[in-house]
């Protein structure tokens, strides 16, 4: 009895090690990123759940590091005995791809030079506008330009993921960038809006923003920029009204227990541009955000299993690989 036990034991020692390492690999070619809401612990959470103004949508964003084919939304909900109602079939869940800028909400459009200079220029008193990418010669380190400060972009993922080129790089000197103060949030992060002083073009509209002080500006022509910025470069953004939405019906059952699922299919986004997922619950006619709580919330991002994942992965790990220890290191360019 003893030696069967030893040897059970001698075989789980063993193969803990290799399903872990087995899972780990899995996680890594297939990775799935979570994002998770705790109204009890809110230094923990990943996201911030808020009401609309006319408190009649529940709101919340995500901004995942790479592209996923599936968003797999679960909340835990509750509601008073006497608002049941409020939970039925009727309630659905949106979803659109955007960047947090420009859910702002619209400015008035800016309709001469002088008036698109001031924003360009807002607290900056060099002759490089705000939005401007700075590539600091021989390193390999990009900075951006916000209201005359430089912001620090951690590396070329999230360079990459706000909607910047590379082919937008002005290359500067360590004395050009010292004209422009550390912004106090030195580091641009994923949680984070674009900077102020952003330009932005809509499709299919072609409509072109610039983002400043919590709205987005019309600007009334590309023209009048390229008159003022000849340079200049834009982000390209979906229109809101371009069938850039999913909609999901969560599922009888789950709303009779307090609880509401959706699984989005990301590819029918197809023709949609930014990598921000905004989440909108909208609530039934006579209801209110007043008469749901969100007790909890977790937002998966999951892989495709497919070879061309698996291939991604390892290409994503390479590339960041020679990007911090190489690159980095000698200052290869």
């Amino acid at each position: 009895m003893l030696e069967k036990l030893y040897k059970t034991l001698r075989v789980l020692i063993y193969a803990i090690p290799v399903i872990s390492i087995i899972t780990g690999l899995y996680l890594i070619l297939f990775p799935i990123e979570s994002f998770n809401y705790y109204p009890e612990n809110p230094e923990l959470s990943k996201l911030e759940i808020s009401q609309a103004p006319d408190k009649k949508t529940i709101n919340f964003g995500v901004f995942p590091m790479r592209g996923y084919p599936n968003v797999d939304l679960r909340m835990e909900i509750k509601t008073p005995a006497k608002r049941k109602s409020c939970l039925n079939d009727s309630l659905r869940v949106e979803v659109r791809k955007t960047y947090q800028s420009f859910l702002y909400p619209e400015g008035e459009e800016i309709t001469n030079a002088d008036q698109l200079r001031d924003f360009l220029f807002r607290d900056n008193k060099t002759s490089i506008p705000n939005g401007s990418l700075l590539h600091l010669k021989p390193t390999n380190e990009v900075f951006l330009v916000s209201r005359g400060k430089r912001i620090l972009f951690s590396g070329p993922e999230i360079f990459l993921a706000f909607g910047y080129s590379f082919d937008n790089l002005i290359d500067v000197d360590k004395s050009t960038l010292d004209k422009f103060p550390e912004a106090d949030d030195r580091v641009l992060l994923w949680t984070h809006p674009h900077p102020d002083g952003m330009l932005f073009q809509a499709f299919p509209s072609h409509k072109v923003y610039l983002s400043m002080d919590g709205k987005k500006y019309p600007i009334a022509s590309k023209e009048l920029l390229d008159e003022v910025w000849k340079e200049n470069y834009l982000i390209p953004v979906s229109d809101e009204e371009a069938g850039n939405v999913l909609e999901c019906r969560p599922e009888k059952e789950d709303l009779a227990n307090q609880k509401l699922h959706c699984l989005f299919d990301s590819r029918k986004f197809s023709a949609s541009l930014g990598r921000y997922y905004y989440f909108s619950v909208k609530l039934l006619e006579g209801c209110g955000a007043d008469d749901i709580s969100v007790q909890s919330a977790r937002i998966n991002f999951i892989s495709e299993k497919s070879y061309a994942t698996a291939k991604d992965s390892l290409r994503n790990i390479f590339a960041s690989i020679l990007n911090r220890y190489i690159y980095q290191r000698y200052n290869i360019n």
